[in-house]
This record gives structure tokens, sequence and C-alpha cells, in this order.
């Protein structure tokens, strides 16, 4: 797997022939027009100049600051202390080695053993092909801080060794006695120890690791449960990236002294329609026979704030079985307040049984009063609503660096990784492809802030895991089901085909004969939905479930869909980026809200941390002083970056520019997904924060939380209510009218009625030479083009060269009060009139000559130039000889792929798949070539889908760049010609394989390319 770029082969696989899913076409854009107004009508807003990326970090720190003093109140616990019915001590300081292959258990204690001093939390390595071993944790550990006087447990007790998360397959044995074992790796789990225990004992934790089900190239797998999200370790060659599959204990482990009679678990399931709430409590019985005779009382009363009860019950119990016991309760409610991300008030759930007036076992857990449904009698089926207001989920994926937080005792970081989503206008985190440490949703609780669970499934369930995948499906939801955060879980994330069709070449067709006698197929996996879904009810009636992150097979049965698209890195990955941003979705599940749980692009690390935290080999130059990012262990931005900006050669520009390129990925995607707000309710961008240097660099911020410049740019996407300019136009003519469509973008739960302004100034110029204005109504939670408006330029001077205009519009209340503003760009050009004799051969040749020079036909010696748009060979034989006698000639290459010969030379067009930017030497970088504008489509379409393939001497004009995956490239990448100038005998040739047809006459600076080759310059 080390050449082999995985996560982009994932993204590259499509939909299966056949599905049922359709396309989502666009929302057709209303003639509705705003009115063009004499004077400047009242246009107050405030238009403010955009910051600087070194600004807008300064106003970062600013305000996370202020964020730290709204939010810190809410932090704050109010509830009484309970009698104190359990004593711990914490167990931290382990020595660990790895077992040999082949050693077992009694040989534990070999003395030519070394061991390792490490403490927990621990997680590491070896992982990848290596990630199957067995390891051991040992300690030596005393009792005396859970014993009663004369150094016994007390009556009534029991001595439990509870650990908090064992990744994966944990082995206890205390004292030589095995205790008991448990599989998976985030589930709390314990062990009664009593009858184990001696003055001195010794623990021994046996650590198994495995390959995951997702597997390790094409054939390895193994059945361990994990995605491809952990915590990750320290170590630049594997534990940075991308969460390798490693394992370990990185959960407390505690010795506890507990009543035998012990309050495990308290839920609360709040009905806020009837203000009451079901209370499930959790009782373990450590006994071997039944026990009676006890009495509960429980208080619900507010944590975060000083009030008084809002719910109360009194009660004797029933019978208490061996093991465990959950009794239900219903609890009338009053006077209380309503959970939401600006509010997040919390209560406490206060238990305590008794028995002939002494408290047994007493427990507080926290709660908040909140209600979130997917309506499925809606139209489109599986609108959110919060709190009986409709909501959108706008997010994050997180890849470890909250678990890291919590494993490193950090816990004011903690909380600003969850404040910087907040500020960052975020309301929920989609935990990515694990539960975690409950630590993480106490806090996400507390700050306000919804988070989606992943079971940790990827791609594939092993046959063999399809029970424990449901055991682990209950410990899932028992773990999240008291966190008001919670809104929703998934079963798997981007489950692949496994299927033989007609083609056995066909990529589906490999994968059934690899994997097919391994995993579930898709009727089986969705069995699995079926049944998982029935668990989690058992544990919760209330969980919203969405079965897939990213269905590459679908579509799933129950529930609504989900796509993942990377369009703007693994290029078209999803739909391409001009059908995206003209309203089209990937083909998804008929009559259903959508959700995109994963999108986005990378942005190397800020500098300061590439030069101060990379290992410095990966820093180093070649012989003339270039740098280029190959030399960053997994990083894909050498691989991929051709498809969407210009090739650097040092640290410095490399980051500010592959910084600028997911800064506009973020922004044009999630602008998308927005003006979609009639079908979509969910999105989370990929990621917010990295836990490593050089982890995931799709992350908006670095591991020092350093923002990147797409943190801003995804903030000012997702302002919850907003005005958006779209038009796919970029590059314009003066004598044009261009119509720029408002979306008004409403993620509130509340209906708007708006006032917009707009206006057209002339770059440079204080005043706009235009302005327009339109009343417009928003729904809650919705999106809407609220009209057009009809852009008109001023006449540019003869020789000035294209001119800047800025189109702006504010959004204002019915109270006048600004809300928001928002600002785009148009290049203005001039038309071409070229003075020049060209002699065309081909309708599209004709055609383009006659737009560019308005000339008629020439013949071909009176011509200055030959322009051909035919590959017929008797045709081109003709152009040949006119540049072999010093003429210049212009081959217009067919958008296809094509072949011809020149001489004893073969030019032949090869396919790249539809690409949206062009490289260029530097003397034409001046030409806009990305994101063409194509006005047959009426969307943006690709600049070239085709290279230019032959042996020909010249110079590369404009290329793309030729891509090997993570290793297969070092260096400078070679280029794939688009325009190539040729020599050719005494003349020149021209080679063209740009995208041309519906583009030119709409795209200024393409045709400015255009002209300037047939005139020569």
């Amino acid at each position: 797997m080390a050449d082999q770029d995985f996560f982009r082969e994932i993204a590259k696989t499509k939909h299966p022939i056949g599905s049922t899913d359709k396309e989502v076409v666009p929302v057709p854009v209303p003639e509705i027009y705003f009115k063009e107004t004499k004077e400047n009508c009242g246009l107050t807003a405030p238009w403010k100049e955009k910051q600087t990326f070194e600004e807008q970090c300064d106003s970062f720190k600013k305000d996370l600051e202020a964020m730290r003093i709204k939010y810190r109140p809410f932090l704050e616990n109010f509830l009484p202390k309970l009698p104190g019915t359990l004593r711990q001590t914490e167990i931290k300081c382990f020595e660990f080695r790895y077992l040999d292959k082949g050693e077992v258990f009694t040989e534990r204690n070999d003395p030519d053993k070394e061991w390792e001093k490490v403490s927990v939390p621990d997680y590491r390595g070896p992982a990848e092909e290596n990630g199957k071993w067995k390891a051991y944790y040992r300690c030596w550990f005393g009792a005396d801080e859970i014993m009663g006087e004369g150094g016994r447990l007390p009556g009534g007790h029991r001595a439990v060794l509870a650990f908090q998360c064992v990744d994966y397959i944990a082995r206890v044995y205390v004292n030589g006695n095995y205790v008991g074992g448990h599989e998976g790796l985030f589930a709390p789990f314990s062990f009664d120890v009593t009858d184990y225990l001696q003055e001195k004992n010794e623990l021994v934790v046996i650590c198994e690791n495995d390959i995951p089900i997702l597997g390790v190239g094409p054939v390895l797998d193994g059945d361990k449960i994990y995605a491809a999200t952990g915590p990750g370790w320290d170590d630049p060659a594997v534990g940075w990236h991308h969460c390798p599959a490693g394992a370990g204990i990185f959960g407390k482990v505690t010795l506890e002294c507990r009543p035998e009679i012990y309050i495990d678990d308290i839920f609360v399931r709040p009905d806020i329609d009837h203000d009451s709430a079901e209370i499930r409590l959790g009782v373990y019985n450590y006994t071997d026979e039944v026990q009676e005779g006890f009495d509960l009382s429980i208080s619900l009363l507010p944590r975060n704030y000083e009030g008084g009860e809002i719910g109360s019950l009194k009660t004797g119990i029933a019978y208490a079985g061996p093991g465990k016991n959950e009794y239900r309760y219903f609890v009338p409610l009053k006077g209380y307040r309503l959970w939401n991300m600006e509010t997040p008030w919390l209560y406490g759930a206060q238990a305590v049984i008794s028995k002939d007036g002494r408290a047994v076992s007493a427990r507080s857990g926290n709660f908040g009063m909140k209600k979130f449904v997917s309506d499925e009698n809606s139209v489109p089926k599986g609108k959110f609503y919060l709190n009986n207001e409709p909501v959108v989920l706008r997010g994050a994926n997180e890849m470890g660096h909250l678990q890291q937080c919590v494993m490193q005792g950090d816990f004011e970081q903690l909380i600003d990784d969850i404040l910087i989503a907040k500020l960052c206008n975020m309301n929920y985190y989609r935990v990515t492809q694990r539960p975690v440490q409950e630590e993480i949703y106490d806090y996400f609780d507390m700050l306000g802030i919804m988070h989606q669970c992943d079971l940790p499934l990827f791609g594939f369930l092993r046959r063999p895991q399809f029970a424990e995948a449901l055991r682990q499906t209950v410990e899932m939801e028992h773990l999240i089901r008291r966190h008001v955060s919670t809104c929703m879980v998934t079963f798997i994330n981007e489950p692949m085909c496994i299927r033989r069709t007609e083609d056995p070449n066909d990529k589906y067709s490999k994968r059934y004969e690899a994997k097919g006698h391994r995993h579930l197929l898709r009727d089986e996996l969705e069995a699995f939905f079926a049944a998982a879904r029935k668990a989690v009810y058992i544990e919760n009636p209330d969980r919203v479930i969405k079965n897939v992150e990213g269905d590459y097979d679908a579509p799933t049965a129950e529930g609504m869909p989900d796509f993942h698209s990377y369009t703007m890195w693994y290029t078209n990955h999803g739909e391409p980026i001009g059908r995206l941003m003209r309203g089209y979705l990937p083909p998804v599940k008929d009559g259903w809200m959508i959700g995109c749980g994963e999108y986005g692009a990378e942005g190397l690390d800020n500098e300061n941390i590439i030069r101060n935290m990379y290992p410095k080999e990966w820093l180093q130059t070649d012989s003339q002083g270039r740098w280029y990012p190959d030399r960053i262990v997994r990083a894909q931005t050498h691989s991929v970056q051709g498809d969407w900006y210009q090739e650097q050669d040092n640290i410095s520009d490399w980051v500010r520019e592959s910084q600028i390129h997911q800064a506009r990925a973020t922004k044009l995607m999630t602008d998308a997904y927005r003006r979609r707000g009639d079908v979509m309710n969910q999105t989370a961008i990929h990621l917010l924060i990295d836990a490593w240097p050089s982890g995931w660099m799709k992350t908006l911020l670095d591991c020092r939380r350093q923002p990147k410049r797409a943190y801003f740019a995804y903030r000012e996407s997702l302002v919850p209510f907003r005005v958006n300019l779209y038009t796919g136009r970029s590059c314009v003519y003066e004598d044009e009218t261009v119509e720029v469509e408002a979306w008004l973008l409403n993620d509130t739960g509340k209906s708007q009625n708006v006032r917009i302004m707009a206006g057209a100034w002339n770059d440079g110029e204080e005043q706009p030479y235009m302005t327009f204005e339109l009343e417009a109504s928003s729904d809650a939670a919705a999106a809407g083009c609220a009209g057009r408006i009809p852009v008109r330029f001023l006449n540019l001077d003869a020789e000035t060269g294209p001119r800047r205009v800025c189109v702006k519009a504010a959004v204002f209340g019915s109270d006048g009060r600004l809300i928001n503003q928002e600002a785009i760009t148009l290049d203005v050009y001039k038309r071409i009139a070229l003075d020049i004799k060209a002699h065309a051969v081909g309708k599209e040749a004709k055609e383009l000559c006659s737009y560019l020079t308005g000339m008629k036909e020439c013949a071909g010696p009176e011509a200055d130039i030959w322009v051909s748009g035919s590959i017929c060979q008797e045709d081109v034989d003709r152009l040949a000889r006119h540049v072999e006698d010093g003429g210049r000639g212009i081959l217009l290459l067919p958008e296809a792929a094509a072949a011809c010969r020149i001489g004893n030379e073969e030019v032949r067009t090869r396919a790249c798949g539809d690409l949206f930017f062009a490289a260029a030497t530097e003397g034409f970088r001046k030409y806009p070539l990305s994101m063409l504008f194509n006005e047959e489509k009426g969307y943006i379409d690709a600049t070239a889908a085709f290279t230019i393939d032959t042996g020909l001497p010249g110079e590369d004009l404009i290329y793309t760049y030729d891509k090997k995956g993570f290793n297969g490239s070092c260096g400078a990448k070679p280029h794939l010609p688009f325009v190539k100038r040729c020599t050719y005998g005494n003349g020149e040739l021209i080679l063209v394989s740009l995208g041309r047809s519906g583009r030119v006459g709409c795209n200024a600076g393409l045709d400015e390319l255009l002209g300037d080759l047939i005139g020569g310059k």
C-alpha cells in the first residue's frame, strides 16, 4: 500500500450500473429581476474591505477569547454533592513489551525480556502490513486506597477493575488469573476482581491488534472493527498520518470499591412535547442472589445555572437480580430550559438507592432538554427539527485531535477546539468513524455543539464479525445515549460495491473475486443495517439513524442518503464542480433530504509547522535549491495539485498556493451545497483541526490550532443567514449584460422578510455606477434565489487592458439592520478585432476565425496564418507543407481521442479527464483559463479533457501535470500539453487541445489566448 493513494482510489468508486438512484437536477431560477435605482437608494451598507489573512488571524485570537468568556458560565456545576458510595484509585504506570511470535502467557516474566516503562493513556503501532500483533501491559498495584478498616473491603462492597477503553482486544489477568476480556476500541468495560486480590497484585493486560476489515492494499485484511480514524501517535513515518490502526490502553484504568448494588448508568429521555422524561436507571447486582428492599430517590436539578428541581421521584424499587438490571420511570417536569447551541442548559439526574435509610449507591448523570428528529413524513422525507424548529446541520469531521486532548489531560484545549468549531458557525461535529472518550461528549453537552457518532466500519463488514458488529452497535448507543449533544448515528463509512458484472475486468468484478468470499455483499449489509437499527432502538428509541456515510454502493433501503465529494481535489469526484455550482447533485435516493458528510481539499501546513516540526529530511531541497511536497510522507498535494494550480518550487510558495486553493474549494463547494437547501440538510467539511503535523492536511487549522485561509472561507460561508452571489461567468465583455443571481441562504429556524441592496463598482472607485434593490422573503432552514441582478458595464478605453468590476449585495432585516453582505468580481474585456488574414480549414476553424477577426474566406497563399480544425490526413498534410515552407499554422485538435501524422511524427490526443485548470509558462499565465463557462450547457465546464502526445519538438505553453501517486514522481512533474508550439521545417505549428465547444465567445480570457496565438503574439 505504500505506493498507493488508497483514499484517492476509494474516491474513484462509482455508483453501480442499474442503481435506482437519480441525479438531482438544479432548481429553476425564477424570472425575478432586481429593480435598478436611479440614485444610491439608501444604500447605507458599511461595505467592508476584505481582511488580509494576517488580519483575519489576529481577529481569530480575539474572537476565540470572546467565545471563551461567553461559554465559560455553561461549564459551571451547581449540583449538590452526593453521598460518597464509591472509592477508586487510578492506575497509570505500566511496563510494556511486545509478545514474540509463539510466546505463551506463562512466559510473560522471562527475565531475558526487556520492558519499556509507559504511562496510560498509551497508543502505538506498528500498523498497516505489520498491524497484527500482541503486547503486554504489566504493573503491580496495592489496594489500600479502596480498602476499609483492617485492610479489607467494607461489607457489601466489591473490588472492580474498570477500563475506559482499550484498542483493540484486551485479555485481563490479575495475579495470573484470567478475569475477562473485551473486543472493541471505544467502550468501557470492567471486571469484579474481589476474589483475586492480594496485598500486592500483578495486573497483566494482553493487548491484541489486528489488520482492520478495510484492509491494507488489495488483499490483506483482518477482523478488526476499525475504520480509518483514531488518535494516532507521535511518529512522522506512520503514526501522524490519517490515523493508522494502532492499539493500546488509551483510556483510564481504575481500581474501584463499588457497592454490591451499584448504579452504573442513568439515561434521561426528555419529552418536551409532554413536559416529562423517562428515566432509565441501570443497576448492577454484583452478588449471585436476588436483592430486595431498596428505595430510590431521583432529583432533577439544574447543573449549569442556579435553580430548583424541575422534577423528582421517590419510590421503592423492584428486586435486583444478579447482574445488570434496568429500571424505567416516568417523571413530569416543569420550569425547565431547552438545550440548544446558543444556550446549552444542562441538568443533573441525581439518583440515590438506599436501604433502611442508609445510602447504598449514588450517581449523577447529566442530561439536557432537547428534541431532535428526522421527519419521515415531510416532503422531501428526512427534514431535521431541533426542539420543533427546522434545523440544518453544518459541521466538520474530526480525526483524533479531540481524543489527544483527553489523553493528554488538556481540557482547556478541548474546550478551545469545540469553541473554534462554534466560532466557525458550525453546529455539529461528525466524530468521524468511531465513538470516542466520554469526556468529549461531556464537553459537547456543556458547550452546545451537536455531534454525529459513527460505528467504526469502513468499506466492508467481515462475515464472521456480523454478530460482533451488532454487539458494538449496542455499546456505541449505550455510550452516547445520555448525551444531549448526540444527534445521529451511522453504521458504515463509504461501503464499496462487491458484485460480479458482465465485464470480468470491471473493478466491481475484480473486487468480487478478491473480497466476495471475505465480506458481506450489499443485500447482506442491508440485513446488518436492519438488525443494527433494532439494536439501537432497544437502547434508545429516539435516535436518528443514517445507515451510511458516503454511499458508494447506493441506495440504502432505510433512511436518508449521503454522499461524499472531493470534486475540487479528486477531480470530478461525485459531481464536476461546474455542475455542482449550478445545482446538480450526485445520484441519490429519490424523495429524501440529502447529506454530504465529507468534502474538501488539501492545504499544506502553515510554514512554521513545516520548518519547526517536520523531520529535517522532509525539508531537503534538490541540487538547484528547489523543494517539492513529495518530501512529505502521505501528503497528496504533489500528486493532485496539478489539476488545480501552478506547481511551485519552494516551501513558502507551496504553502501559500495550496492554502489559496483550499480556501477557494471550501467556499465554492460550501456555497453550492447551501444553495441546495431545498434538498440538503447536512454537510460536513473534511476536516477542521489536525491532530499531528502533516496528519491529514485537508484540515482548516494545523495541529497548533493556527488557521489556514480555508478556515475563514468556511466561517464566512456558514454564516447562518446570508446573501450569496452566483454566476458561472468570470471574464466578460463590456457590451454584455450579465445576470448575477442573488441567493438567500437561511440555516436558521425562522422565516425572514428582507430587503436586498446591490451595486456595481469599477475597481478603485468609491461610488457604484449601478444600484439595485429587491424585497424578498426566505423560508426557515431553506435556500432560494431571490432574484437576478442585471449588471452592465462601462465602455473600456481602447488602449486599456481588462477592468475589474465588483458586484456587491447587502441584505437588511425588516428593522433595517444590516444582516450580511457579499461581493464578487468580474474581469471586463473589450471584444477582440484582429487585423490579420487567416486561412481556415474546417467548420470550427472558420467559425473561430470569423469570430476573432471578422474576416471572410482567405486563400491559403494570401494568409498570415493557417488555422485548421480538421485532422483528415490530407488536410493535415497541407497544413504541414505550409508550415514546413516557413508559414505559421494552428491545428485545433478534436475534443476527443484522435490521431494524425505530421511528417514522421504522430500527434495524438489522450484523455486526462475533465480538468478545470491549466498551468502555463511564464508569458502565458496572464490568460485566465480556469473554470471556463460553457454557454451551451449553462454552467462552468472543463478547460480541457485531452492532452497532446507527440514527438514533435517544441515548447509546452499551456499544460497539465503528469500524476504518479504518492511515490511515483520526484521533484518537478512532467508536463502534458494542451497548447504546444512546435518548430516544423522552417515554420511554426501550434497544437491546441483546449476545450472550445460552447466556451469561445463567452470566456474573454480563452478568446484572448486564441486571438494572440492566431495573431502571433
